[in-house]
Formats: C-alpha cells, structure tokens, sequence
C-alpha cells in the first residue's frame, strides 16, 4: 500500500472510537512520518545492532521529541509525565509511527525492527489489541518475523504471566527480547521460564567491564550461560573501545551502542558500518575479530 494511503488509513482509525479527532494524527514531513499528539510532535530514530563482521541485523526505534530549540523530552521522561490513559494512546501510536517510518526505509527488508514494549504494554496487546497490532504491521508490508518485542525488564515478579505472554507472540512468529536482564536479577532459572529469544544484558554489565578483570570475568561467563540456553545474546551501551572489546571477548551475538552508532533519522545500511564509523578508528579490526 503506497505510504499516502497507509497514514490516511492509520488516522482514520485514530479517529474511531475509543479514539477522538483530538487525539493525534500522522502526517509527512522532511522525509519522515511524524506523530502529532495533545500539541506535540514526534518522529522516530533508529539505532542498529551489528553482530560481528559490521553486518547490521535490527534496528531498534525510539521515540523522538521534535521541537524547534531541539530540547525535547526524553522517552522516559514523556511516558512519566503523561496521565495513564494518554500513555497509553502515545505507546500505541509511538509503535505505528516506527513500523510507517521503518517502511519508509528503502532497502532494510533483511534486518529486524524493535519495538519497545513495558510488561503491562505487553500483557494488554491480546485479543483484539494484539489483533489490531498484528493488522497494522500486515498494512505496513512487515511480517512479525521481522519484528522483534523488546520487553524492558523491570524486576516484574509475575512470571508466569509474562512467560505466557511471550510465548503466545512467538507462536506467532514474533521475536521476544528481554532488555535490561541484569539490573534486577541475574537468575538463570527466571529466564528459562520467561523463555525471549533474545536477551540484552543490562548496561551494568559493561560499564565496568572494559577495565576491571572481575567485571569481565562476569561478563564472559554470564553470556555463556545465556547462551547454553539458545538465546541471542545483546551486549548494548557500548561507549568506548574498552568496553566492545571486553564484549567482543565475552562472546556475545550482537553488538549495540553510541560507540557504534547512535540513533539517527534513517537507517544504516545493512553491511558496512563498522566500516564507516569516523570515532572509532580501531572498531573495524574489533568487530570482525
């Protein structure tokens, strides 16, 4: 469905009920689809995750305030602010603005999109949500194969919940990420039962691991573990030499941070970044380690 058309079709659903006309809408701009909102504007920015050999295989999105000084809100401070029944209309349309601008990117058809979801996010979007969801990704031509859930790991206690949730999106052939895995927990037993397909260790993890051995130590074999339960893998918040090297040591599948790329308008292309990242000189030879 041409881009013109998938945005009219998007805003005549924000305008049925239980949505209002003041509720928000898409519109084109600058090359991108924006999402305007209670008067505000929003776009997406994209930030790759690279396994090794440089080759880009996801893009997770964020969301981006744009404003003309350039000082948005960040995220995490526009989902505390926001009043629960807008949050949840914002998360909604955030998800349908990346999957439109992630179609808007020729040529990435080989690499996943991430979304972002909070376990409640998550646990909502069954029976006609989860079929609504499902029909917007079908509209913008992506397949849930190529999507990938990432659910933020917030120390939630209900597993059981969580573990069925995740199951019933990879019957439908959706990837699941359990992001921050880490910072709360690092029980082996809870993340067998939680069962993602990808795990993304917590920024803790490496903050310290480019430089102290027990650090390391941790890493490597905390990545294995993982591992030896057939998930990939994410070592992200990469920063700076040290720490990709300490997790390209570690073994870890995939690869994320500003050290690397950081989110931008457009996507990579799928080959060749480490090639063409003019801050890290040393990232080539690193990354095809």
């Amino acid at each position: 469905m041409p881009l013109a058309d998938l945005i009219r079709y998007f805003n005549m659903q924000l305008h049925r009920p239980p949505h209002t006309k003041e509720g928000g809408y898409f519109a084109l701009a600058g090359g991108q689809v924006q999402a305007h909102f209670k008067g505000r504007v929003f776009g997406t920015l994209f930030q790759p995750q690279v396994r090794r050999g440089g080759h880009i295989v996801c893009h997770e999105a964020f969301l981006r305030e744009l404003t003309p000084d350039g000082e948005g809100l960040s995220t995490q401070m526009l989902f505390e602010q926001s009043p629960e029944h807008e949050l949840i209309q914002l998360d909604r349309m955030a998800h349908d603005l990346h999957a439109l601008n992630f179609v808007l990117q020729h040529g990435q058809q080989n690499s996943f999109l991430a979304l972002n979801f909070s376990p409640e996010s998550l646990l909502a979007l069954q029976g006609d949500e989860g079929k609504v969801f499902d029909a917007v990704l079908s509209s913008c031509g992506l397949k849930a194969e190529r999507v990938v859930l990432e659910m933020i790991d917030t120390g939630f206690g209900d597993c059981a919940e969580v573990a069925a949730a995740i199951a019933r999106y990879r019957t439908k052939g959706y990837q699941v990420a359990l992001d921050n895995f880490g910072r709360y927990s690092w029980d082996l037993e809870r993340l067998k039962t939680l069962a993602p397909d990808i795990v993304k260790l917590d920024r803790c993890l490496i903050g310290h691991a480019g430089h102290l051995s027990l650090a390391k130590q941790v890493l490597v074999e905390l990545t294995s573990e993982i591992q030896g339960l057939g998930m990939v893998v994410v070592s992200q918040c990469i920063e700076n030499a040290q720490q990709l090297q300490a997790a390209m040591e570690s073994s870890a599948d995939w690869f994320q941070g500003y050290f690397i790329a950081r989110p931008a308008l457009t996507c990579q292309p799928s080959v060749g970044l480490a090639y063409s990242c003019p801050e890290s000189p040393a990232l080539p030879m690193m990354i095809q380690a």
